[in-house]
């Protein structure tokens, strides 16, 4: 595995995701690096949701922020996303564990927080993905995915984006528990669809301030109950969470949300000796830490790994599936992006 120490530039020694600024130069620097055309991003909810509020030119801000550290990671939700691109390039000792060719489509299953990319423009903005030109490498060893052919590519690379929660869904989630999902976005919508698969006989309960979003779990037949309420109101919600469960509270609750702030309601919603798997990017894991002491309460918590082994297919399997699933990553469909790098 090529950790990408060598292209670090503040604070030498550290991993790219780590540092402040990698050197994104558009050239091979080891031969076990692989060079892509990038043409689209998908930024992370949280970071999006951030860029949204800071009220500049989203394009603007990410050409900055690139310029600036050399790679799409947000300083100020410290959150990247992902990228579609096209084969350039192979180092000459690039493991045998990459089989893709020159021009192959691929996704890598890699935050933007560490791969080294520059871009030339953003061209077009749609939700949170865009349309882009520009360059980025890889590290061998590196996990990616092929483009799929029966998915379309904006709705792909917005599956992979979250993938990672569907192996931490089967790998915590039991048959017979009650399991509180906090946010009925994309990441909230594949971990109740998950839930389904694994453990249909799971009970869950789907919480979020958008009851148009509460509506279409329930419509999919991913929630059982679900709650409108505000996760960064911990007292409001416990009283709604403890009415739906008659007091038992949640075996699991997953938290998938993009605000700050719902540390102390996933902690309390769980039931003792419970789980709680922080999935969002917008955690605050001392906050998580300390708020165990604040409420007593001794719950398991598991940060959402952003790589889990199988995900991609996983992922893109439980989609395949419940096809109807697939309205809920459609905001970039009538897009004209392009098919393919």
């Amino acid at each position: 595995m090529d950790y990408g120490f060598h292209r670090v530039l503040e604070p030498p020694g550290v991993i790219p995701q780590a540092a402040w600024k990698v050197d994104s130069a558009p050239v091979l620097l080891r031969p076990t690096e692989v060079l892509l055309r990038v043409s689209m991003l998908n930024l992370d909810s949280t970071g999006m949701a951030q860029m949204h509020r800071a009220g500049r030119d989203i394009g603007a801000q990410v050409m900055d922020i690139v310029h600036e550290r050399g790679k799409m990671h947000n300083p100020v939700s410290n959150s990247g996303g992902v990228l579609v691109g096209t084969v350039k390039e192979i180092g000459p000792v690039v493991g045998s564990g990459f089989t893709p060719c020159i021009g192959d489509t691929i996704i890598p299953l890699v935050s933007t927080s560490t791969i080294p990319l520059h871009l030339d423009s953003v061209q077009r903005i749609a939700g949170d993905q865009l349309l882009v030109e520009g360059t980025a490498v890889l590290f061998d060893g590196m996990a990616y995915a092929p483009a799929p052919t029966d998915i379309a590519l904006p709705v792909a690379l917005s599956i992979l984006d979250i993938s990672s929660i569907v192996p931490q869904v089967y790998r915590h989630i039991n048959p017979g528990q009650t399991v509180l999902v906090l946010g009925a976005g994309k990441s909230g919508a594949t971990a109740m669809a998950a839930i389904r698969k694994v453990a249909a006989d799971a009970r869950v309960i789907a919480l979020d301030p958008d009851p148009a979003a509460l509506d279409r779990m329930a419509a999919l037949g991913l929630a059982d109950v679900t709650i409108e309420a505000d996760a960064t109101k911990p007292e409001a919600t416990l009283e709604r969470v403890e009415k739906a469960t008659s007091g038992a509270l949640c075996d699991v609750v997953f938290n998938c949300v993009n605000v700050a702030d719902t540390e102390a309601t996933s902690i309390i919603c769980a039931r003792r000796n419970g789980t709680v798997v922080f999935y969002s990017m917008a955690t605050r894991f001392d906050k998580a830490a300390l708020g165990t002491d604040a409420t007593d309460n001794d719950v398991r918590m598991v940060i959402g790994n952003g790589i889990a082994e199988g995900q991609a297919e996983l992922a893109l399997g439980l989609f395949r599936d419940r096809p109807e699933l697939l309205g809920c990553f459609g905001e970039s469909k009538e897009v004209d992006w392009p098919e393919s790098g």
